[in-house]
């Protein structure tokens, strides 16, 4: 079964478990300064930090961060995710979560750039074959 799931919405206890896997799948950087700043996550705005599972192994992420004028230091880029590494019908799923939840919070420029992800996605560019993915 695929779950993706927000970083506010995994219990605390879970959470260095689901940063772990980050390191695992290939995402690396300081895990405790990468913990700090996504525990700044709030509901209603950028970054949003998104995780998808199978069962209960990470797959894949997306990191909604900003548009130009709200980039982080930690995270110095609108937007990054694994996509390309997923089976196509979990790429266009996680693409659609992050331009719905760019659209809903008024940030058009990032839902713009997803949505030409996703397109490219569903063109095959720019994408693993699907017996290479995860």
């Amino acid at each position: 079964m695929i779950n993706i799931c927000n970083y506010r919405d995994i219990p605390n206890e879970m959470k260095d478990i689901v940063l772990e896997q980050l390191l695992q799948i290939g995402f690396c950087t300081e895990q405790e300064t990468m913990k700090k700043e996504m525990e700044k996550s709030q509901a209603g705005t950028l970054p949003q930090y998104l995780f998808v599972f199978r069962d209960d192994k990470l797959i894949g992420y997306m990191f909604l961060i900003a548009e130009k004028d709200n980039c982080c230091k930690v995270f110095p880029w609108w937007a990054v995710h694994n996509s390309d590494e997923l089976p196509l019908e979990i790429a266009i799923k996680l693409l659609e979560y992050g331009i719905q939840l760019s659209s809903k919070y008024n940030y058009s420029n990032l839902a713009n750039i997803l949505k030409l992800q996703l397109e490219e996605q569903k063109n095959g560019i720019g994408r693993r074959p699907e017996n290479l993915c995860r």
